[in-house]
């Protein structure tokens, strides 16, 4: 029951770190940037430029770093990290970053694409054609973890 509510755990405060820091870093969103999106005629479709920014962001760190932005690389660095921290397992962290990219993944697809979700074709295609940034996010996140994981370890 402990290492499934680890597991969760990890996968929330991995999920909401990577976000808020991509939020502030990556987007530049500052108070006046935040005022503006809620005082606009269309909050949901600035939402979801944002979002899809945001999630193709942290979906594409090789792509990004070689285009000069390396807050996506940092970012996915302290979320897998504190996300370690909190697992105490290399294991637990293997399943946490598998499920946060998939759920990246997802919001990445259809903030973007606008697409349905059940179109298992274009999504295929879609993450065949991004492999080497789908892999180094996964590390990314991986392996800070593992590394944070094995800070906090218990031996039983």
């Amino acid at each position: 029951m402990i290492t499934m509510f680890r597991t969760i755990i990890a996968l929330l405060i991995a999920l909401v770190t990577a976000v808020l820091i991509g939020a502030f870093q990556i987007l530049n969103l500052d108070l006046a940037a935040i005022q503006a999106i809620i005082g606009s005629s269309s909050i949901t479709g600035d939402l979801m430029v944002l979002g899809g920014t945001l999630f193709a962001s942290l979906l594409f760190p090789y792509t990004t770093a070689m285009a000069g932005v390396y807050s996506p690389l940092v970012a996915l660095g302290v979320a897998g990290f504190i996300a370690g921290l909190l697992s105490k397992s290399g294991v637990r962290m293997l399943f946490v970053s598998i499920f946060a990219m998939v759920l990246f993944f997802l919001g990445f697809y259809i903030l973007t694409f606008a697409g349905d979700p059940t179109n298992y074709a274009l999504m295929f295609n879609v993450a065949r054609n991004m492999a080497i940034d789908l892999g180094v996010a996964f590390g990314l996140l991986f392996i800070p973890g593992i590394i944070g994981a094995s800070l906090t370890a218990e031996d039983y």
